[in-house]
């Protein structure tokens, strides 16, 4: 079974079984040197006190991580700093880690969950456009696909993606005028959609009752980035026959714990 540790954040780390040391001290470095108490640098001797290693050992680490960049030392004061290599490095992470290359498996498992179409969408302009989709085989509704256009204020993608703006930026993408109307039960005008953004944000998930197709719910919930900010949004839709407080309840559960896998590989912190 493998162990864990609790970081100062508060957050489980999985502990090698066979660490290796220096791997462990050089990356020691780097949490020194990006935290708070040495924002101008860190000297050998410093290093040495806190590492609990030989001034030598120090130095030999150091220099190796000098001469390929990832640290730096001032010429004047001769401490230590992040190298601009480690920026160039980081920088690569998000366009690794992007919706496009998300694990689609974290969504067929919340579809074979649900048993219900599992989309994921994100916000172009005033719509929601639905980039990955998963149907389950019994499904016998024939929803949007890949590609297509939704209005933000009449889905639980959309609205999803809305819940965290102010009034002024939510009229920046309509106007002020009123919206379009797809069922009797859509939202027509902002100080309705202002309200349910407010409920949205406090209870953490969008349901669409028939607002955008009649007899279609759907319930969905954000995926955020590594700035905690809402990038996309995951939604479950059925059949509104079928979608009863339990079973609307087990989407939840489905949907918390798919858009949480789903904002981690994206570097959100939780």
């Amino acid at each position: 079974m493998e162990k864990t540790e609790k970081t100062t954040q508060s957050k489980e780390v999985k502990i090698p079984k066979y660490p290796v040391q220096t791997v462990e001290k050089a990356l020691e470095v780097f949490d020194l040197l990006s935290g708070d108490n040495y924002r101008e640098g860190i000297s050998i001797s410093e290093l040495s006190k806190e590492m609990k290693l030989g001034k030598s050992t120090v130095h030999r680490i150091m220099e190796t991580m000098v001469a390929k960049n990832y640290i730096e030392q001032n010429e004047e004061s001769k401490r230590y700093q992040l190298g601009w290599k480690l920026f160039e490095v980081g920088n690569v992470i998000p366009r690794q880690r992007n919706l496009y290359n998300v694990d689609k498996q974290i969504l067929q498992e919340l579809c074979d969950r649900c048993e219900e179409t599992v989309n994921l969408g994100v916000r172009v302009k005033d719509s929601v456009v639905t980039i990955s989709k998963i149907s389950p085989k019994t499904s016998l509704i024939a929803n949007l696909q890949i590609g297509a256009r939704e209005s933000l204020h009449a889905t639980a993608m959309g609205k999803v993606l809305l819940s965290e703006m102010t009034r002024e930026e939510v009229i920046l993408i309509f106007g002020d005028t009123p919206f379009e109307a797809y069922t009797s039960n859509t939202l027509t005008n902002m100080d309705d959609l202002m309200t349910e953004l407010e409920k949205i944000r406090h209870q953490g998930y969008s349901i669409d009752d028939e607002e955008f197709c009649a007899g279609l719910t759907c319930v969905a919930m954000p995926v955020r980035d590594y700035k905690n900010e809402i990038v996309a949004a995951v939604s479950v839709s059925g059949a509104s026959i079928r979608m009863t407080f339990n079973k609307i309840s087990q989407i939840q559960a489905g949907l918390k714990d798919a858009t949480n896998r789903l904002s981690v590989f994206l570097g959100w912190q939780g």
